[in-house]
């Protein structure tokens, strides 16, 4: 195949992780809003959080095991589909308990996505390209991201959250049939190569850089599980909310657009900038309690986690090889996976424990912690 197809299979994909992000991120951003109208506390919040993640840190090493050993297209579709079901499963929830079951199930349809979605990305896109074909991977969750959750709160506040769930596993079935039409009878993706002797050891040379994702993870699980809630807390509509997350995701995704001037730069420098910027960010929310004093710290971490997502997944990528692409990737994911369980899970508890400004002082710390890592990391002699 040449590479004037793979561009425009890529396209195709794009497309594809715009509309199930938009379905699969707006759920994830808004549903500890709805939780909160149904008498969540911090530490529910956490929990909901946790308890995706869990099952989401799972699921993206048993996705990442499957992609390196099966058809991937098909196994893409697969795992669309069952993020629509979960949608339209949403509507039916109206408890606590309930919530925490089907946010199981969303952690299971997020990990097998974000993991295929990636893997297709990096192998379908020429090799001389993939700087490139990340950042627009990169530019189409994070555009689903941003239109999202101020179109999310809207409807939910106009119309009620059923249609909005409605809503969003209509998005990821528009989506589904692109991928059967568009990409699955025009490329197939199947490792040829053996497997028996692929290990996780050969990933041993990217530990760094999985250990650098850590940090930010625990405060991109803060970020999207407990500060939607704590927002609502104080008195902002479901409307508001949305608009401030489309506006922090807006933010990422401009940032997204300069990933190869940050690749240029240095990975050092990027995370070192990033690292400080969310370090400001948490620092900031502390005192938030209108839609100003929230907007100003979430711009800020939209820089920092803008910078941090691409840089991160561009340094991976260049060092794996090709046939373990969806492994590494799937562990790439399952960091993510971690620190978002356990991000949300202390982090709410501190709130109730203590209250949510010691939660964001202590993330300002947690956010630092990049640095040091991030020094190593590019220290190290490329594996």
């Amino acid at each position: 195949m040449d590479d004037a197809e793979r561009r425009s299979i890529l396209w195709v994909l794009y497309v594809t992780i715009f509309l199930t992000s938009t379905g699969l991120g707006t759920t994830t951003f808004l549903l500890p809003v709805y939780a909160e109208t149904l008498g969540a506390s911090y530490t529910d919040l956490g929990l909901i959080g946790a308890v995706g993640n869990v099952i989401y840190t799972a699921l993206t090493l048993v996705s990442g095991y499957l992609l390196d050993r099966f058809e991937k297209v098909t196994l893409y579709l697969v795992f669309t589909g069952t993020g629509m079901v979960t949608m339209a499963l949403f509507a039916f929830v109206s408890t606590i308990p309930q919530i925490m079951i089907l946010r199981g199930l969303l952690g299971l349809a997020s990990g097998t996505f974000w993991v295929a979605a990636s893997t297709l990305t990096a192998q379908i896109s020429p090799r001389e390209e993939l700087t490139q074909s990340l950042a627009r991977y990169n530019l189409a969750w994070i555009s689903g991201f941003t239109v999202g959750p101020y179109v999310g709160g809207l409807v939910s506040s106009a119309y009620g959250y059923d249609l909005f769930f409605y809503s969003q596993a209509g998005l990821i079935a528009v989506s589904i049939v692109l991928v059967f039409t568009r990409m699955r009878r025009r490329i197939e993706l199947l490792n040829v190569s053996s497997h028996e002797r692929a290990t996780l050891s050969e990933l041993l040379p990217l530990s760094l850089a999985y250990i650098t994702l850590i940090p930010f993870t625990l405060v991109l699980g803060i970020y999207m599980a407990i500060i939607p809630g704590h927002m609502k807390v104080v008195g902002l509509s479901a409307s508001i909310i949305g608009l401030l997350l489309t506006i922090t995701n807006g933010t990422r995704g401009l940032v997204f657009l300069n990933i190869q001037r940050l690749v240029t730069w240095g990975t050092w420098k990027s995370m070192l900038t990033a690292s400080l910027f969310m370090g400001a960010s948490m620092f900031l929310v502390r005192t938030g309690n209108n839609a100003l004093t929230f907007g100003v710290p979430l711009i800020f971490y939209g820089i920092g986690s803008g910078i941090m997502t691409p840089v991160a997944m561009d340094f991976i990528s260049k060092r794996t090889p090709e046939r373990l692409l969806g492994t590494a990737m799937g562990v790439h994911e399952a960091i993510y996976g971690i620190g978002m369980c356990f991000g949300p899970l202390i982090g709410g508890a501190i709130a109730d424990s203590y209250s949510a400004f010691t939660l964001y002082t202590i993330l300002v710390g947690v956010a630092f912690l990049i640095i040091p890592f991030a020094y190593l990391m590019t220290r190290e002699p490329k594996p």
